[in-house]
């Protein structure tokens, strides 16, 4: 998780409750850019897993936003089947452990854009209500604009190592912090191949992570968030970034910029 791959990359293929952001992400990191998260923590994070024949493998991340809805990268799952893909929820482990739950519905943004990454969001409903308990639990999102700075946490089951193409059994975990989509946009620009994608606009948020450190395959579609009190908001979905773990900013899609969209699917 949370290293480049590529010069534009599709995060897709195969990213807190109870657990105090500052105290989960302090210590020794195990892993290449990112940390074990702790069992408990991301109650609302989701595998989204991709099926074929009797294969099975985790292919995105997403939210969980209510009892019948995920929260996801349309890049995740345009131009896929319901009967192609399924979600689990309540654990921290892709090997073992969760909910399994069959999609009733993808519903990728309308305007979605391979060409520039734009409106890179999509809900996903399940089949049935997901069952709330202790470790499954649904995160708010986010309305108001989001300052540049803020300091915010990233979850997922992306690539670890991406010579070795190694990817996590554990959910790994990032802090990132903003940056203004002007200051993103400039140096974004300094990479020929993602011209077409710029300038950002409202619709999508742009995060640092520290030095070596980013996001990978497997972490597209999965949750940043940020801390108020003692819960979690979600303020972006993982879009696309700059190759391995160089000195480029991620790009998300914004919740903010995208929430009467999102409320309106999920209301219908």
């Amino acid at each position: 998780m949370f290293v480049h791959f590529g010069i534009i990359l599709l995060l897709s293929q195969g990213l807190c409750g109870g657990v105090d952001v500052s105290e989960a992400i302090d210590g020794d990191s195990r892993i290449i850019g990112g940390q074990n998260a702790s069992p408990g923590m991301a109650k609302y994070q989701v595998s989204i897993r991709a099926h074929s024949g009797k294969k099975e493998w985790h292919t995105c991340g997403g939210s969980i936003i209510n009892q019948q809805y995920v929260l996801t990268a349309a890049h995740c799952i345009v131009k896929k089947r319901t009967n192609e893909l399924s979600i689990v929820v309540g654990s921290h482990q892709i090997k073992t452990g969760g909910q399994r739950y069959k999609i009733k519905k993808l519903v990728p943004h309308e305007q979605f854009s391979k060409a520039t990454w734009k409106n890179d969001v999509g809900v996903v409903q399940v089949e049935g209500n997901i069952k709330f308990n202790d470790n499954v639990q649904p995160i708010e999102l986010f309305k108001q604009d989001i300052y540049v700075g803020t300091k915010c946490l990233l979850t997922g089951w992306g690539k670890v190592d991406l010579k070795k193409n190694i990817y996590p059994n554990d959910l790994q975990m990032l802090y990132f912090k903003t940056v203004s989509n002007y200051g993103c946009s400039k140096k974004l620009y300094l990479r020929e191949s993602v011209r077409p994608g710029l300038p950002l606009n409202i619709g999508q948020l742009c995060a640092k992570h520290p030095s070596h450190k980013g996001v990978c395959h497997g972490d597209g579609g999965g949750p940043l968030v940020l801390e108020r009190g003692n819960k979690y908001i979600q303020i972006g979905v993982v879009s696309w970034g700059v190759s391995c773990a160089e000195d480029f900013p991620d790009v998300f899609a914004s919740v903010p910029g995208n929430y009467n969209w999102i409320q309106s699917k999920i209301s219908d």
